[in-house]
């Protein structure tokens, strides 16, 4: 049963998706901690729902569900790019990383979408430097925290650009046993593909990876950019009980056997496939949970701000005790001059001061430069 996207599914389906670009961020949802739901306009196209089920799936929904519900990322997100256009959508290839670039007059700002473990959703500024994650992580080659530069985990082959040599050096290097692992791991194709490929190529996938030839190599290396390349033709798949055990992009030699269902798009074949494992009825338990997933949430959100507050607080009180006097200094002469002059005298009076920027006349206050 597939579980996540492969980088291929990911690559079929940015081909799809980009019949959203251009469009503009109307509304922003998150019902579910691992749901997030994007509401998009666009001239002559309409509204669309991008359903992203994190770490999970990516698609164009075709009906709206009753979204009463907005975590505390969701709302992070609205305050953040609601109201952007969506100018880029991409893959970094070869990692099952999704990149949504949204724009807003001369603002950037990427969304990171993470297929791979439990996945992710990153937030950054057009820098590149995050501004906040769905999931703060520590790992040992990264850290996904607010404030630090995004980085990704890179494959050491990348299976869309892939050339005989360095199909040949994998092989060669291989802690495998099989063919089809190591293709399926090592280089990243995931199961379903290093089967098909091993099919298509007319290869033992139970063959070591060592004593693969010149010749298998270059069958394998084709077959790759066959399944890469190929024109998008959608099956959901099923096996002997009728149950939907699979989608794919095109027709697959792996299952030549099974019952399948023809759809107009990969993205519809997802949809049907990923809507078949909805629970029935929510459980007044799960009900529970998510109320308090969004407390949760909405509490981290809170304490990242007050955090921010507090910071900034800091920062000015450390200011102003290092220019004690001189703020001693303008205080006591505005008293003074205030017993004798009225603040519109005194605002008139200070225009071009060094020091005093701005005079509220009727707050009595001054904006002090230091």
């Amino acid at each position: 049963m597939k579980k996540q996207l492969s980088s291929i599914d990911l690559h079929y389906l940015v081909k799809e998706l980009q019949i959203l670009k251009d469009s503009r961020i109307d509304k922003i949802y998150q019902p579910e901690k691992e749901l997030i739901v994007f509401s998009l306009y666009k001239t002559n196209l309409g509204k669309r729902l991008l359903r992203i089920g994190i770490g999970k799936s990516i698609f164009i929904a075709e009906e709206k569900e009753p979204y009463e519900e907005i975590l505390g990322f969701g709302q992070f997100l609205r305050k953040h790019i609601d109201g952007y256009f969506l100018t880029e959508i991409g893959q970094i290839e070869p990692e099952r990383i999704l990149k949504l670039t949204f724009k807003s007059k001369e603002e950037k700002k990427f969304l990171y979408i993470e297929f791979f473990g439990k996945g992710n959703a990153i937030l950054c500024d057009g820098h590149d430097v995050i501004m906040n994650a769905l999931e703060h992580h520590d790992f040992r080659e990264r850290s996904i925290k607010p404030r630090l530069k995004y980085v990704y985990p890179v494959m050491g082959y990348n299976l869309f650009d892939l050339k005989e040599e360095g199909l040949a050096l994998l092989l060669k290097n291989s802690k495998k046993d099989s063919l089809v692992t190591s293709l399926a791991t090592e280089l990243g194709l995931g199961g379903l593909y290093s089967e098909e490929v091993c099919l298509i190529s007319n290869i033992d996938k139970n063959a070591n990876p060592k004593n693969i030839g010149e010749k298998e190599i270059k069958l394998i290396t084709n077959s790759i950019k066959k399944i890469t390349n190929k024109k998008i033709d959608a099956f959901a798949v099923f096996d002997e009980k009728n149950d939907v055990i699979d989608v794919i992009p095109f027709d697959f030699e792996f299952y030549k056997n099974n019952d399948k269902k023809s759809f107009p798009s990969f993205g519809e074949a997802a949809s049907y496939f990923f809507s078949q494992f909805k629970e029935a009825k929510e459980s007044a338990f799960d009900s529970k949970l998510k109320e308090l997933q969004r407390i949760i949430e909405n509490q981290k959100q809170t304490i990242e701000q007050l955090r921010k507050e507090e910071h900034e607080s800091r920062q000015k009180g450390e200011l102003i005790y290092q220019h004690y006097q001189l703020i001693k200094e303008i205080l006591d002469e505005l008293n003074k001059a205030s017993k004798k002059h009225s603040w519109k005298e005194i605002k008139e009076k200070l225009k071009n001061h060094k020091t005093i920027k701005e005079v509220n006349e009727k707050e009595r206050k001054v904006v002090v430069e230091i």
